[in-house]
């Protein structure tokens, strides 16, 4: 069943909803990698300006973001001391999963519930473990 074309060299391709909603997640997706990747390098140059230093190549950096899992490669400095500020050290998400996985266990979802909401929410499977771990890590970190 289509519902809609894509226009092209004066002709419309027929496609169907899904996959027109795939294809657009996956620009978007390609979009925001190529923008953070963009400010990540702009970022390290500006560092280098300001505190001298060499570029040293980069490291590969996985990131789960609203628009899905991006491929990033993080700038580096030969002595070390550059680090993103736009990421948080060691960060492997945007979103801040653990804010999410604590409202959902303070409103008494289950684990198992609560991965299937976010793994809905955020684009990215996440195991029951996963949020086990995730909720008992920000309990600790508010208690300390």
């Amino acid at each position: 069943m289509y519902k809609r074309g894509v226009p092209g060299l004066g002709r419309r391709y027929p496609v169907d909803q899904d996959t027109l909603q795939v294809m657009l997640r996956e620009a978007v997706r390609q979009t925001v990698t190529e923008v953070l990747q963009i400010l990540l390098d702009a970022d390290r140059e500006a560092f280098l300006r300001q505190h001298g230093g060499r570029k040293n190549g980069y490291y590969p950096r996985k990131l789960e973001t609203a628009f899905g899992q991006v491929k990033l490669a993080i700038p580096r400095d030969r002595e070390g001391k550059y680090y993103p500020s736009l990421l948080q050290p060691y960060a492997r998400r945007q979103v801040d999963v653990g804010e999410v996985a604590i409202a959902l266990y303070a409103a008494g979802v289950s684990q198992r519930k609560a991965a299937e909401v976010m793994s809905l929410l955020l684009g990215h499977r996440y195991t029951h473990e996963t949020i086990s771990a995730i909720t008992d890590q920000v309990l600790e970190a508010a208690e300390a």
